[in-house]
Order: C-alpha cells, then structure tokens, then sequence
C-alpha cells in the first residue's frame, strides 16, 4: 500500500490528493504532503511498536482515519478499523480477538463516546497498551521523528475487519496488502476514467468500500480524495463546490441524497460516475439515480473478504448491463454459478456464486473452522449469493442461499441479534429475519414469544438492544408471535418467517417494498 501512495507522490507531488471535511475542520494535502504526514505516522507507531503490531480505530471519517492507515500501512502494523458506532461487547470482542496494542478512538463518534468506551475496556485487556483519545486534530498524530520504515512483503497482513456473518458474533476478516492493492488498482481500470479529477467518498474507512475503493483507489486514480462523513446537504454542497468526478455511496445514501430538496438546485454537471454496492439495486432506481444525477450508475458485488468488490459493472456497459447485473469479474477474479454439485452450472441458470483471485482473504483471524465452511481447497469463496451469469460473463444476484441479512449496506447476523433480543427477560424465544426495504435493502424484523405471564414491550426490547448492538443491527419492527414455525428437527423456518414479514401490510404498504 506504501507504493501506490509514493507512486502518487512521485508522478505529481503537487497534486491535491486528500481533503478531509467535517463539521469543524476542512484540511487538504497535496500527494507530496500526505507522504511526508503519513511517513511521520508510521515513524510515531515505530517509536512505540514492532512491526506486525495491531493497530486499532475507532473513528468516523476524517483526517486521523486517513493518516492512520497509511501511517499504519507505511510502518508494517495491522491496522483494526472498528465501527465507530459499536456498542461495548462489539469493540472488546474486536480488540480482544485481534489483539490490538493500541486504540485510536473518537471521543464523540456520532454520539457514542467511543474513547471512553475503549478506557472502560482497557483493565480487561492485557494486549491493549495504549488508548488515544481523538478529538479531530489530526496534526497530534504527527509526533513522530524521521525514521527508518521496513520493507512490507506484499502478502504481509494489512488489515482486520469485523464482519458479520451468517452466524454467531463478527469474524475478523484477513485483508492482505495484495489483496487491496490488486483491488483498487482493478477497480480504478474498470471505472475508466482519465487520471486525476475528484472523489467524493462519504463511505465509512472502516469498511473496504471506504478504505479499498476509495482510499487506495482514489491513490491509484491520483485524483482528489476528498473524505467526508455521510450528511446529506454537505455532500451535495461538496459535489458543487470540488467539481466532483466520482461519487461513491451505498443505495441507501443515495434514496437519501435524491429526497433532499437541494438537489433540485445542485449543480451535478462535473459528475461522470456514480458509484454503489452493498445490496442489490433494481432497474427502476437505476434509472432514478443516473436521471437525477445525469451519470452512469456503476454497482458492485464484494464481501469485505474480497477487498469490497470482486465484480462490477462499467460506466461504459450497455444500459441493460448496469439497469440488471453487478457487471464483469474483475482482472484477477474467477467466478464461478455452482449448481449444488459445485460444477459450473449453465448459463442462464441460477447457481451460488463463487469467486477466487488475488484480493481474496486468506481467511478468518484464528477460526480455521469458518474459513474452511467459507473457502474451500481448490481456493473458492462460497458466498452463499445466488446468481445467474449470462453469455458475456455478467451476474445477476436473485437471491441468497445464506440467512444474513443485508441493511443499508451492512451485514447483519440474525443469530446475534437473537442473542441480544433473547437476554431480556421478557422474551422465551426469538427469530430474526429480513424483509425488503426500497431505501434499506432488508429492514431486521424480530419475532419475539412472550416469557410466561410476561407483557413484552417493544419500546424495552428496542432500548435493550441498542445497549448491546450497533444501531444498524437493532430490529426495525417487532413482532409477538404465540410460537415459531419449526422444522421436524426443531430449527426455525427461517422462509416462513420472511414470508410472514413479506406479507405484513404494515412493513409493505400496499404491496410494495418497506419504505420506512
């Protein structure tokens, strides 16, 4: 990752290649000035710990996001990017499965004191040395002198993120320096765009649509990376302002930035691609989004296991591509539509999708176990998606073999929210399944049996969870149910579940998708 970023520095070492803008502070840096910061980061990091150390933060989007990881990168650490907004058994288990040595954490991430949140875990944590407190002045993190910076093989350990999926708590996905150097450079090439211009990315560094594709890709673009948290009016001042080239935002983002009166008076006239992925958009608002925004809609599919994208449509592809289909596997991704015997399956036919290459994870963090259910020894990816290839090699998604589910573009472990709903002590038995959402592409539904003799409260219920859960994860709608369907070998149908919530008029007014 070093190499891309002096890449950048020694081809246009003028170059505005980062502006970072939040609520009190605009910052920019010319490719030259963010190797120089980013050097003395990772000079800082060295000063305290050997390479190969893991690095943790705990920050919504910003210049410190930036800085540490590259700075992280540059010095041969790991870095652990958390969710800002976790709750506190969701950041000790990340912090205590990867072993981080060090926090960087927000002191208000969108009302979630992380930093105290990470001092409260400190004493429980043998591994964890040191917690910085971050408060948006980015310039502390560069206290550290010129040093000598190692040499990092490129199949070195880059990252630990935190996924769910599709049971039990999040597993640590393995991110290699290959893997998203290899997918940031592929999907930079099959944007097309000519080098230079500006990004504007509101995606969350803690994720890889955040840190591969924009990070890594505006690099390899050497265009203005220009990093914001997601708030929809100034995003859309930005858009004006920097003469944006590129927007990448999740389709829930998107529903929201086309609500916003502003846009009627925005002007949109750089914009050349917009960007999106994390769930599966329909023709319709394709052509929402390309009308309102006067762009190309690109869309991806990825998993954070294969960097954030292994396939993805082209500005250039015929409408019907980008109206219908994720696009073509990216250079260096093999697919594969298996039929249940794992042979490819004929085209036209649905079958799971599977994918292999470099931007591959080698695996989970310490689960042998969940690596091998997830890739199998010939080094495909079961990713429990349904899909069907046609004769040029674009995907169609149709459906999911797997039970997480997917909202706002996160993924969402039914089998944790369970656990949270179920330690209430109102609550005997739960389910949780997802529902169709136009803006959130699955709304979580919990279906809760009532304790004996106990009043369940789904105001309580919700107020329990989000104590113990991210917002995102905590159900949308609840449901008190007198028992669940069961299998002949007693699991919960799962089908039934989401085909009780697919015919709930309250969640789908009228026959359509969940609106809320």
């Amino acid at each position: 990752m070093g190499d891309v970023l002096r890449r950048a520095a020694g081809l246009g070492p003028a170059d505005p290649l980062l502006r970072t803008v939040t609520a009190a502070d605009e910052a920019g840096w010319t490719a030259a000035e963010l190797l120089a910061d980013a050097e003395r980061v990772a000079a800082g990091l060295l000063a305290r710990h050997d390479p190969g150390s893991r690095i943790a933060t705990c920050l919504v989007n910003g210049p410190e996001a930036v800085l540490l990881q590259l700075g992280v990168a540059l010095a041969g650490m790991v870095l652990v990017p958390v969710n800002p907004r976790s709750r506190p058994p969701e950041l000790e288990h990340a912090l205590r499965l990867s072993g981080a040595a060090a926090i960087y954490a927000a002191e208000d991430a969108a009302g979630n004191p992380a930093a105290d949140v990470a001092e409260e875990l400190r004493d429980g944590l043998p591994a964890l040395t040191e917690v910085h407190r971050c408060t948006g002045d980015w310039r502390a993190l560069l206290a550290g002198r010129p040093a000598q910076l190692p040499t990092v093989a490129p199949d070195a350990l880059a990252q630990i993120q935190f996924t769910s999926g599709t049971t039990g708590r999040a597993k640590g996905v393995l991110i290699t320096h290959a893997g998203m150097v290899a997918t940031s450079h592929a999907f930079r090439e099959r944007i097309g765009l000519p080098e230079g211009g500006v990004w504007i990315n509101p995606m969350p560094l803690f994720h890889t649509a955040g840190n591969v594709l924009g990070t890594m890709g505006a690099l390899w673009q050497r265009a203005e990376h220009v990093v914001v948290a997601f708030e929809p009016a100034r995003v859309l001042a930005l858009l004006a302002e920097r003469r944006a080239t590129l927007l990448s935002a999740a389709p829930t983002l998107l529903d929201l930035l086309m609500t916003r009166p502003e846009i009627q008076d925005a002007d949109l006239s750089s914009l050349q691609v917009v960007f999106t992925g994390g769930q599966t958009v329909r023709p319709g608002f394709v052509d929402r989004v390309e009308s309102v925004f006067g762009a190309p809609l690109i869309t991806t599919f990825g998993m954070t296991e294969t960097c954030g994208s292994a396939l993805l449509s082209a500005p250039t592809d015929p409408d019907e591509v980008r109206r219908t289909t994720v696009g073509r596997p990216l250079a260096g991704t093999d697919v594969r539509i298996a039929s249940p015997d794992g042979t490819p399956a004929v085209p036209g036919e649905p079958g799971e999708l599977w994918v292999r290459g470099a931007r591959l994870t080698p695996g989970y963090h310490q689960d042998p176990v969940a690596t091998a259910e997830a890739i199998d020894r010939e080094g495909w990816l079961h990713t429990g998606d349904l899909a069907v290839m046609d004769a040029t090699g674009a995907c169609r998604i149709v459906g999911r073999l797997k039970d997480m589910i997917k909202t706002g573009g996160e993924n969402v472990s039914p089998e944790e929210v369970e656990e949270a709903v179920a330690g209430h002590p109102s609550v005997a038995r739960t389910a949780v399944v997802g529902t169709p959402s136009e803006r959130w592409g699955e709304l979580v539904v919990a279906f809760v049996v009532p304790s004996a003799g106990a009043d369940v409260d789904p105001v309580e219920l919700e107020r329990h969870c989000r104590d113990r859960l991210s917002p995102f994860k905590v159900p949308r709608a609840w449901r008190i149910v007198d028992d669940l369907p069961m299998t002949a070998s007693t699991k919960i149908q799962r089908a039934e579940l989401r085909r009780m919530a697919a015919a709930d008029p309250e969640l789908h007014p009228a026959g359509g998708p969940a609106r809320p």
